[in-house]
């Protein structure tokens, strides 16, 4: 059974247009949908760049990267990015070979996704 750990942190920044979601932890079929929960609060709130860093995600599944591309789907359909920092090297590879990373804009920190927003 994977753990999950998330947190949320939005800039004090007065206009700040971005939130960084924080995964901790693995993601598999046991805590998808808790991931998915995680990211639809955040999409709701109509971030215009929402980034996940995945620089503590050790380990990621399909599941897991179906709800990434969902939260994504539902974050463009309201004019956001969703964006992912800092994938581990196991991270980087299941979004390289699903072409996930065509999907979703990748870099390497998450000063780069905020920088290029």
């Amino acid at each position: 059974m994977g753990l999950l750990r998330a947190s949320v942190t939005v800039p004090e920044t007065t206009g700040a247009a971005y939130t960084v979601v924080v995964l901790t932890g693995e993601v598999d079929a046991t805590n998808s949908e808790e991931l998915y929960n995680i990211l639809e609060s955040v999409v709701l709130q109509r971030p215009r760049l929402l980034i996940v860093d995945l620089s503590d995600l050790s380990f990621m599944d399909s599941t897991g990267l179906r709800m990434l591309l969902r939260a994504t789907r539902e974050l463009d359909q309201q004019g956001g990015v969703l964006s992912l920092a800092s994938p581990q090297a196991s991270v980087a590879r299941v979004l390289q070979l699903t072409r996930a990373d065509q999907l979703i804009p990748v870099y390497d920190s998450v000063a780069d996704a905020i920088a290029d927003a």
